[in-house]
Order: C-alpha cells, then structure tokens, then sequence
C-alpha cells in the first residue's frame, strides 16, 4: 500500500524545487565580479551601488521617521463607524456618547491581540453598565438570562447578514475548510520564513545591475509607506468597529428595551435574519392618541370630527368626566387609539391628566383661537415635558396643537374658505395666522404642528384632513415614543408573566408526574 505525501514533505520538496531554481542564479554572480574585475570596473561598480544603496536606504530612513512623527501628530478619523438607533431614548444616546469617546481612544493594536480585545470588550460593558445602574456594586449583572439569550439571537443575526453582505463567498466556505486551513498554519508559516529568505537574497543579487536595483528598492519603499498608512486606518477603523458593537449590544441589554413581550422580540429577530427590505414588527399596541386641553376647548368636536360620527358628548357645558377610547382609522392607515380626556379647569387636575398623557403616544391639543387664556395649557404642557425628562428612557410624545374655534376670529361675520395662511389675502385669514404665531410663541409648539380648524359640526367642519395629514406625519415619532413607553413598563415587576410561567412550569411537572406513575 502506497504511503501519502503529508504537509511536511510536499513543503520539503517544494522548498528543494525553489532552492535548485536558485543555485544558477546564485553562481553567477563570483563570475559577474571576476569579469568585473578583468574590466577594471569592480572599484568603480561596487563604489555607485554603495552610494545608490545608501541613498535609497538614507531616503527610506528619512520617511519612515517623517511617518511616525506624522503619525503621532495627525488628527485620526474619529468619526464613528455607525449610527445610534432611531427608537433609542435620550438615556439610550448618552450612553452611546460614552461608548464613542472608548472608541476614539481606543487602540488600533487591540485587533493583534486576542486578550486585549477582550479587556476591550470587557471596559465597554462595564461602562455602559454603570450608566444604566450607577448604584449598583455589580452593575454588570443587570440583566436577566432571557435577555442574554435574545441578545445572543440579535448579535448572531446582525453578524450573518454582514457575513453575507460584506464577506466574499461566506455563503460558500464550509466549516470543514475553515478547519482544514487552520491546521495548515504551522506549514504556512514555515513556507512564509522561506520564502522571506528568498526574498532578502533575490534583493542581494539584484544589485548586480545597481540601477535597476535601486528603482526597485525605491518602488518598494514607497509602495511599503502606503500600505503602511492603509493598514494603520483599517486597524483604526477595525477597532472603533469592535467597540461600537460591543457597546450596541450592551445598550439592547442593559437599557431593558429587551425585556418587551417576547413573542414580538421573536418576530422581529426573525425579520431582522430574513435581511434588509423586511420590515421589523410593531410593537404591541396601537398607538394611542390623547385629546386634551382646557374646558370647553372643542376636544369632543375634534373626537367627533375625526371619527366622523358623534361619539363623544357636545354641549355647552363639559360632558367628559372620564377619559373615553375610540378605535380610529382611515384610508387604510393603521388602527389607532383616541383618547378623549376630561376638560382642564384647574391645577388640581394636572396630576390625573398628566398620568393619562404620560401612557400616550400622540397629543393632540385643543387650544380655542379666540381665547387668550393659555396659561393653563402652558403649565400642562411644562408638566408633561419635564416629567418625562424624569423618566430614564422616555421621550416626549409629538404635541400637536389644533386650533379651534377660529370661524369666531375678526371679523366673526366672515366665513368664506378656502384660506391662504401661509400668505394671508383676507382679514380672517391674517387673524388665523396671527393666532397660530402666537400660540407657537405661547406654548413652544412648531408652527407645523398647529392646525387652525373649525369643528362645531360634522356638516361645518373645516381642516380635517389637514388634521388627519399632520397626524399621519408623526406616526414615525409616535412608534418610538410607543417603543420606548412599553419598554420602560416591561422594566418593572410583571407579576401576571410570572404567574403564568409557574402555572405552565406546574403544568409540566405534573405531566411528568403522572406519566411516571
């Protein structure tokens, strides 16, 4: 039975193959001197490639200094390689900010290094755990093992898609290759020192024509120098890329936002594996849209209105006591939520309101045109901002603000629209205008986000469907205030979750029970 060649003796007698290929070559060169020498031009020969080296080796000493002082003065690019998410929360992009100032520090060499790269992976963790559980002693371990695992599921989803967007025939190596090429490493490197050696003599010997020998020394210096500073920016780079994924996925992990209900997590996880161009899936819930403003505002007009329909009470005083929800669509937009809220009378009832508008992920606010009035609103308003600020992971919903009763503008007999507000032509439309600036002014609201309406009847009405258009416009912002509305309630204890895990646990148990027996 015939033996098979191993690793060994197939470099063996390649390297033989190279070093007989190489012998001519080499033995030319004492007769090249002797013929020199017989010339008379042996002094004159070896005098010019002295010089020519030395000044090829002079100018390669000279830019290899320049480069490093170059080096240490340059401005590096420390733009960052990625974006933060759009749904993330003000708490979310500060401790993204923490991340990016690691990675601007961070160590090109760390790529080189297995364990510096997980020091690296381990100081990023630690900081971003410390931002979300500052007194905590072990903040590190802020987290549950089912987040962990779907952390796990996120990470090895993003990395196959940039295996297979990004990595030249991933979609082809087997592992088995993988492993077959691993186990060549050791004659790799032995034939990369052959061949190294080879390369110092074919350099020595090429000095026998020292022109053509110091245009190539030349040619590799510079070429060295470039991809010198070429691998020096991928390294960078390649390290600002470790710690910002490192710090994204310990953003998911610690900020609780994985801690929404765990079948939507599933569908999305799945959505983000099938690739781009799928949409990921919603969060639970439609998105609620809260009606809200002073007594007698027109908040059951604009409810009315919008539903198309008398739903909720009008009359001349209040009939609202208790927030009421109606299902809204139109167009075959998706299905929201209205909420309409008890009229605002007095300070005493921020407190309720405040609560109801906190739970919200759209608002829309009734101002009258003709009213004055608006300090009460301002303070609402005021009220909800800065309690959300309070609230670590939270952002403040889109505010619109409708515009009612703007048909009693001067001159109140006038009622003729279509109107131009952005270039008033008529008396009612510059009243409309001033008031829209000044409740812009009054309330902080974008001028955008104010739509002038009138709302006394369905038959009347006017500026619906610039209403509905505006709102339609927020639905983006409105998904993220709803994202992060749910991710912060899944942060405290849901007891009902627990109860149902014991009961399916339970369940099994006596199963199990009673299949043994």
């Amino acid at each position: 039975m015939k033996r098979e060649d191993g690793p060994w003796e197939r470099w063996g007698a390649l390297v033989s193959a190279l070093g007989l290929a190489v012998v001519p070559l080499l033995a030319l060169i004492p007769f090249g001197a002797l013929w020199l020498w017989q010339q008379g031009w042996l002094l004159h020969w070896l005098g010019i490639a002295a010089v020519l080296g030395g000044m090829i080796y002079g100018a390669g000493w000279w830019l290899q200094r320049r480069g490093l002082q170059g080096r240490d003065t340059a401005t590096h690019d420390d733009t960052p390689v990625s974006a933060p998410d759009e749904d993330w929360s003000g708490r979310d992009l500060a401790a993204w900010e923490a991340v990016q100032r690691l990675a601007a520090e961070v160590e090109p060499r760390i790529l080189s290094d297995q364990q510096r790269m997980l020091d690296t992976a381990r100081q990023t963790i630690e900081q971003v755990a410390r931002h979300y559980h500052p007194d905590e002693k072990h903040a590190v371990w802020g987290f549950t093992v089912p987040e962990a695992l779907l952390l796990t599921e996120r990470v090895s989803a993003r990395l196959r898609r940039v295996m297979l967007d990004h990595v030249p025939g991933a979609h082809m190596i087997r592992a088995s290759q993988v492993m077959r090429l691993w186990e060549l490493q050791p004659a790799a490197l032995t034939g990369a020192r052959w061949l190294g050696h080879l390369s110092r003599v074919y350099r020595t010997v090429r000095w026998v024509n020292p022109a053509t020998a110091a245009l190539a020394a030349a040619r590799e210096k510079m070429i060295s120098a470039m991809l010198g500073e070429a691998g020096d920016y991928l390294r960078r780079r390649g390290a600002r890329i470790w710690v910002e994924e490192v710090g994204r996925a310990a953003i998911e992990l610690y900020s609780g936002r994985l801690r929404v209900d765990d079948r939507t997590e599933d569908a999305r996880a799945e959505a983000r594996a099938r690739g781009p161009g799928v949409p990921p899936a919603p969060s639970p819930g439609p998105v609620r849209v809260a009606v809200a403003g002073q007594t007698n505002a027109g908040k059951s007009s604009l409810v009315n209105a919008l539903l198309g329909t008398r739903a909720s009470g009008v009359d001349a005083l209040p009939l609202t006591r208790t927030p009421g929800s109606y299902v809204l669509q139109r167009d075959g937009a998706e299905e929201l939520v209205l909420i309409d809220t008890p009229g605002l009378e007095n300070r005493t009832q921020l407190g309720a309101l405040i609560d109801t508008l906190a739970e919200s992920d759209c608002i829309l606010w009734v101002v009258p045109a003709h009213r004055a009035d608006r300090a009460l609103d301002l303070e609402a308003l005021t009220t909800l901002r800065r309690t959300l600020e309070r609230m670590p992971g939270r952002i403040l919903p889109p505010v619109m603000v409708v515009l009612s009763h703007v048909d009693r503008l001067s001159p109140a007999r006038e009622w003729a629209p279509p109107y131009d507000l952005e270039h008033p032509d008529r008396p009612k439309a510059a009243a409309m205008r001033g008031a829209m600036e000044a409740v812009a002014r009054d309330l902080d609201i974008p001028p955008a986000l104010i739509v002038p309406a009138r709302l006394d009847s369905l038959e009347t009405a006017w500026q619906v469907d610039r209403i509905w258009a505006v709102l339609l416009g927020q639905l983006d912002r409105s998904h993220r205030a709803r994202a992060l509305r749910i991710a912060r309630a899944a942060l405290g204890g849901d007891w009902k979750r627990v109860w149902r895990q014991a009961r399916r646990a339970g369940a099994e148990v006596t199963r199990q029970f009673i299949r043994k027996g």
